[in-house]
């Protein structure tokens, strides 16, 4: 009996509940992608910058018929310049347009949370 046979039978069951629990990532890759395309084009004012490309979205989720995107206005560094130029009414107005522009394209119900701190935004 091979040392880790018990390790592949409990890794086998749990790949089937997962995959039995999850849509297929086929079905999920295009609604990402245009989520994604559309923050694309949400432009932080004095960086010419889109948000995803600095960092401030950092992974996107879908939780039933809602879109969840986790931002950190940090970046990957905590002591980033940008941040300290702008305020919390900036970061604000810039989320609502991300959030407009991300009904436009078909999201009906989107989230943001705070990466750092798990809270929801409110806008």
């Amino acid at each position: 009996m091979p040392l880790f046979s018990w390790l592949s039978k409990i890794t086998s069951r749990n790949e089937h509940q997962q995959e039995s629990q999850k849509q297929p990532k086929a079905e999920l890759a295009p609604i990402f992608h245009r989520a994604e395309s559309v923050l694309r084009q949400v432009i932080v004012p004095g960086f010419d910058a889109d948000i995803v490309s600095l960092g401030v979205v950092r992974k996107l989720r879908l939780s039933g018929d809602t879109l969840v995107v986790f931002v950190d206005y940090t970046g990957t560094d905590p002591s980033c310049f940008f941040c300290r130029f702008i305020n919390n009414q900036l970061w604000r107005t810039i989320l609502s347009k991300a959030k407009s522009a991300l009904h436009e394209a078909g999201f009906d119900k989107v989230v943001f949370i705070d990466y750092r701190t798990g809270l929801e935004i409110e806008l």
